[in-house]
């Protein structure tokens, strides 16, 4: 049974060569890689491609498509591995390792239609547990079953899109044999009306990421199907970091009175807030899963560029003078003009001038991102520091002055960070009414 789609490609630089290359592209769960076929005697484009500047960049930087027996959908796939020259009996070739392709085949049998399935990494389990119940089988032994907890029927709308967390089951059944064993698969469950494949995978990542900020875990889709009348993309996603994400739970439902689980808080609005601010989110909940990852400095910093992130950023206003302010700005100048000795700092003061006229008309700023926490109902004494305190120790941080900083003292500042960001975030998805009182 063939194993490989085969493809023609180019190198896109040319300083590689210009040739038309035939290749295999193998797909697993585990791994993708394409095997570059040249079977020139002393031949060297694969040591041209592993020096070349990028080789280890995206595939469609490096490579041009000519020819595929399978639609494909790349994307932004990295080559993250390159092996030399190998021979099997018929070639002569050089694998490079992708990590996301989708292979497009035709929908032959018109089946689940506008349909698809997300399967999750490791952490996706922990989370889809959360919605079924323990083993329901107490009376009878020999019946296997497994049930949702009240509530989590449903299936939950994102605009365009309706989804539910979902246990698939595969076993090892063999024909005749006495015991078999049940593996839980964690998947998401979607339907779509109008949306294409790169607007579903979309709505899928924000999807993964709304739920990895709920439990504090990286929760991502390793594999997706995506199905319509005429087309069926299966993507996978193989990227070997995948894998090396922290999985221990740090719930935000503590910070909630009302959608204080998963179920009610996926009923709120927190989709269409999420796509108003959508840059941002990805960015902010980022950063407060990568402070979990980190040593203690780099998680502080990452924490307080959540405030950043959502800055409020003021209009600067300006005190409001009389006509005669020109007037009076001039007396000034010639009052502490006068009062100079030397020609040099005469004409420094004339350099500068227009530039302090300008700081005076200001009124004096508010800190934008102190005024960004007030403005979400959020006051960082509530959590043990104060703002100022807590920038202090940000200014530190950036400007090298480690050693300066109790490390219990940072332990604690970065446990008031996290509370505020974890705050700042729900108040900004649109949950700001539905926060506890912190004290």
């Amino acid at each position: 049974m063939k194993e490989y789609f085969c493809i023609e490609l180019k190198f896109k630089d040319k300083k590689i060569s210009s040739k038309t290359f035939h290749a295999h592209l193998f797909v697993t769960d585990e791994e993708m890689y394409i095997q570059i076929i040249d079977n020139e005697v002393g031949s060297q484009i694969d040591r041209k491609f592993m020096v070349s500047k990028g080789s280890h960049g995206l595939f469609e930087n490096n490579f041009e498509i000519t020819g595929t027996e399978i639609a494909l959908f790349l994307d932004k796939s990295r080559i993250y591995k390159t092996q030399s020259f190998q021979s099997d009996v018929q070639n002569t070739y050089f694998t490079i390792y992708v990590s996301k392709i989708a292979l497009v085949f035709p929908n032959k049998h018109k089946e689940f239609i506008n349909e698809g399935k997300a399967f999750l990494n490791k952490n996706g389990l922990k989370t889809v547990n959360s919605f079924y119940s323990f083993f329901t089988n107490l009376k009878d032994k020999n019946d296997f079953s497994i049930s949702r907890m009240n509530g989590m029927k449903d299936f939950y709308d994102a605009k365009e899109i309706s989804f539910r967390p979902e246990l698939e089951f595969t076993n090892n059944e063999k024909r005749g044999s006495e015991q078999f064993t049940v593996k839980k698969i964690p998947t998401i469950n979607y339907k779509f009306a109008d949306l294409d494949f790169a607007q579903a995978k979309r709505s899928l990542e924000i999807i993964c990421s709304f739920l990895s900020f709920c439990f504090g875990i990286r929760i991502i889709f390793e594999k997706l199907t995506y199905r319509t009348e005429e087309q069926i993309f299966i993507y996978r996603d193989t990227s070997p970091n995948n894998k090396t994400f922290v999985s221990d739970f740090s719930t935000v439902f503590y910070h909630l009175e009302k959608n204080c689980r998963i179920e009610k808080i996926l009923k709120t609005d927190w989709y269409a807030n999420y796509l108003t601010k959508e840059k941002q989110f990805d960015k902010a909940i980022d950063n407060y899963l990568h402070s979990r990852e980190v040593d203690l400095t780099a998680s502080f910093l990452l924490l307080f560029n959540i405030i950043e992130i959502f800055n409020i950023k003021q209009q600067i206003e300006k005190f409001v003078f009389k006509q005669s302010k020109e007037d009076n700005f001039k007396k000034a100048f010639e009052l502490i003009s006068s009062s100079l000795e030397q020609k040099e700092d005469l004409d420094l003061l004339k350099d500068k001038w227009n530039g302090l006229i300008n700081k005076i008309e200001i009124k004096p700023l508010k800190s934008p991102l102190e005024e960004t926490l007030k403005s979400n109902s959020i006051n960082p004494l509530d959590f043990g520091y104060s703002f100022k305190k807590l920038k202090k120790t940000r200014d530190k941080l950036t400007h090298g002055s480690v050693n300066s900083i109790n490390e219990k003292d940072l332990k604690s500042q970065i446990f008031c960070l996290r509370q505020i960001t974890l705050r700042l975030i729900l108040a900004n998805l649109g949950l700001k009414s539905d926060l506890k009182n912190a004290t």
